[in-house]
C-alpha cells in the first residue's frame, strides 16, 4: 500500500488493458471462434467473416477505453460502500491494490479464455479467487473486519446478479409476447 501512486494506477490499467485487447482480437484468429452469418442479398463488398472480424478486433481496441472505465466506476462504488462500512483507507490505496490482484488474474483468465472450455472453467476459479483477495485487500487498505469487507464486495455483485435476472425475465416475457401476438 505504501508504494501506491497514480502513475503506477495508470501503467497497470494501460498494460492491462492493451493485453487484454489483443489476446480478444487472438480469439477472433481463432478458427471456429467467429460465429457465421450468412446474408443472402447483401450489397456489401466485405465478406461475412471480414465484417465479423472488424467488429471484433474493434471491439478488442474498445477494451483500452472500457477498462480504465470500468475501474473507476467500480472501485468508486467500492469505495462508497467500504467507507459507509466506516472504511478509513483512501481511494488510491484501494485502487492500487485492486490492481495488483485483478491485472495478473485478468490477463491469465484471458489467455486461457482462448483455450475451449477448460478455459472458461479455470478462468470462472481465477475470478472467484480474486473476490476473496479483494476481500483481504480491503481489509487492510480500509481496516474493515472480514464481514464488512466480504459485505462490500458481495453486495455490488448481488446487485449485478439480480438485475441480470429481472432484465432476463423482462427479455423472456417480451419474446412470450411477441410469440402469442403472432398467432
Amino acid at each position: 500500500m505504501g508504494k501506491a501512486s497514480w502513475d503506477i494506477v495508470w501503467v497497470q490499467l494501460i498494460a492491462s488493458a492493451i493485453i487484454t485487447g489483443i489476446l480478444g482480437y487472438m480469439r477472433t484468429l481463432i478458427p471456429g471462434a467467429l460465429m457465421t452469418y450468412n446474408y443472402p442479398n447483401s450489397e456489401s463488398p466485405l465478406s461475412s467473416s471480414t465484417l465479423q472480424a472488424i467488429i471484433l478486433s474493434s471491439s478488442s481496441i474498445a477494451s483500452i477505453i472500457i477498462i480504465p472505465l470500468s475501474f473507476f466506476i467500480g472501485q468508486g462504488i467500492i469505495y462508497l460502500i467500504a467507507k459507509a462500512f466506516g472504511g478509513t483507507g483512501t481511494f488510491l490505496r484501494q485502487g492500487y491494490t485492486y490492481l495488483l490482484i485483478s491485472v495478473p488474474l485478468g490477463i491469465i483468465s484471458s489467455a486461457l479464455g482462448l483455450i475451449p472450455i477448460l478455459g472458461g472453467f479455470v478462468a470462472f476459479g481465477l475470478g472467484i479467487d480474486g473476490i476473496v483477495l479483494q476481500i483481504f485487500s480491503l481489509m487492510a487498505v480500509h481496516r474493515l473486519s472480514g464481514g464488512k469487507a466480504t459485505a462490500v464486495v458481495l453486495i455490488p455483485i448481488a446487485i449485478v446478479i439480480v438485475l441480470a435476472i429481472v432484465v432476463g425475465i423482462i427479455v423472456a416475457l417480451a419474446i412470450v409476447a411477441a410469440t402469442h401476438s403472432n398467432y
